[in-house]
């Protein structure tokens, strides 16, 4: 619960002198600002107190730029403690990742990293940089989160995601604009999110407008791996059962895992061997899901942090010991969030299929409860997708400037390319014929790491 203390001040006949917290005052108070700012009702108080604490201003709350790598550097332990109280932190919103993120795309962008404190206590950090997108207009200079595609959400680091987010943008409109487009993709806008970047901007006056929605196909683990393939419609099981057939005529089948513990119990074995094989297979890769040499830079780089926080794992499908496809991911507590997905060539889509059919029954024995795919991989992940989750961006464009309403119109048109993926419609079985199937689904040899 985040408590203010602002000396002095006083408001609708209360006393700020001693310590406030956001207790009943502050819900009766956002009770009333709620109708002017036409707030959803029923959206938690920080949602509504964000603006009140934007509008006591430099009082209690303050927002420093950090422009050089080297100076954000020096803030690094307390980026990686407000990145542990975060809630539902990802492993990109870390200062390790960022770090390798700015090793590789450093030299083509610009730093403008926002930390904002409380009575000069870092409460909340938001990592801003400014890209140069080319149009046929001329140079556009964008605003946005760090590049990121390798997890569905990005948002503020810290405990207060509302005050930082809306202390945030409120600096940002009201120092010199040197940019003309403010992009935010890749936000969870009622799930993580809860609408806080959509109300912050509207109280900074800076106007959200919805330039894309994606959806990202997931794999939700509530109940038993036996229930889970029974809601699974025909086509999808007799596809997994022919693809293990397949392979396994191209020699013994075996799936093996590995998930690090982490630094903290020693377990800092890096696998780089395990690493060359993503790289080797990512050359057969084909279309939108190979990753390009930039993202593999950030991913190899940001390994052996990752490894150190028990964040990463591995898991592969090998034929005759010879590494057959394999899938990198990110994890945060139970739910995973896949970075890279491919097969080789030669063995193609059977290959992947027996990869994911492996991985989904490991989750479920390992009581993992989601894995979320990359958009493009929607046709690949085709029914193991069970739900859908979607990411919303966000946009703030300059009116009078030409270069920027183009911008405005290639973000719509681009947002159309992304393949939806809906969740497959649950298809009644009937017993004898889900007899039938189970009888002919071949056991799974699950070779687990540490």
């Amino acid at each position: 619960m985040l408590s203010v203390k602002p000396a002095g001040l006083r408001h609708g006949g209360c006393d700020y002198r001693s310590v406030v917290s956001v207790t009943r005052w502050t819900a009766t108070r956002t009770r009333q600002f709620s109708s002017r700012q036409r707030l959803q009702p029923g959206r938690k108080i920080e949602n509504h107190f964000c603006g009140m604490l934007a509008a006591l201003g430099a009082v209690m709350i303050a927002v420093s730029e950090i422009t050089t790598f080297e100076e954000l550097a020096n803030l690094r332990i307390t980026w990686r403690e407000l990145w542990e109280k975060t809630p539902n932190a990802s492993f990109v919103q870390s200062w390790d990742w960022f770090r390798s993120y700015w090793r590789t795309y450093g030299d083509k962008q610009e730093l403008r990293v926002l930390l904002v404190t409380l009575r000069t206590k870092p409460i909340g950090i938001v990592p801003l940089v400014t890209r140069h997108v080319e149009t046929s207009l001329g140079t556009a200079s964008v605003l946005s989160w760090p590049k990121n595609t390798f997890v569905p959400f990005y948002g503020a680091i810290g405990p207060h995601p509302a005050a930082t987010l809306s202390t945030a943008f409120s600096h940002v409109r009201k120092t010199p604009r040197n940019w003309k487009a403010l992009e935010l993709p890749q936000i969870d806008e009622f799930g993580r999110d809860n609408l806080r970047t959509n109300n912050a901007l509207r109280n900074a006056r800076l106007k959200p407008l919805r330039i894309g929605a994606v959806a990202h196909p997931v794999v939700e683990m509530t109940d038993c791996w036996d229930d889970y393939m029974g809601s699974r419609n025909m086509s999808g099981r007799m596809d997994f059962i022919q693809s293990e057939k397949v392979i396994e005529h191209c020699g013994p089948i075996s799936f093996h895992r590995w998930r690090p513990a982490g630094g903290i119990v020693g377990a800092t074995d890096r696998r780089w061997d395990l690493f060359r094989v993503l790289e080797g297979i990512r050359r057969d890769v084909k279309g939108r899901g190979r990753r390009d040499d930039c993202e593999l830079a950030v991913m190899k780089d940001a390994h052996s942090a990752a490894v150190d926080a028990g964040v990463v794992e591995f898991c592969s499908l090998t034929v005759s010991g010879r590494p057959a496809a394999c899938a990198y991911n990110y994890r945060t507590g139970s739910r995973l969030e896949n970075v890279f997905l491919g097969a080789r060539q030669e063995y193609g889509d059977a290959a992947l299929n027996c990869l994911l059919g492996h991985m989904v029954r490991d989750s479920f024995m390992r009581d993992d409860q989601r894995i979320v795919f990359h958009p493009y991989d929607a046709q690949r992940v085709g029914t193991w997708s069970n739900a859908d989750f979607t990411s919303i961006a966000y946009g703030h464009y300059a009116k009078f400037s030409p270069v920027a309403q183009l911008l405005k119109r290639r973000r719509a048109a681009e947002a159309e390319d992304f393949p939806v993926q809906r969740p497959p419609v649950k298809v009644e079985v009937a017993a004898e014929e889900q007899a039938a199937v189970s009888a002919n689904v071949p056991s799974l040899k699950v070779h687990a790491g540490v």
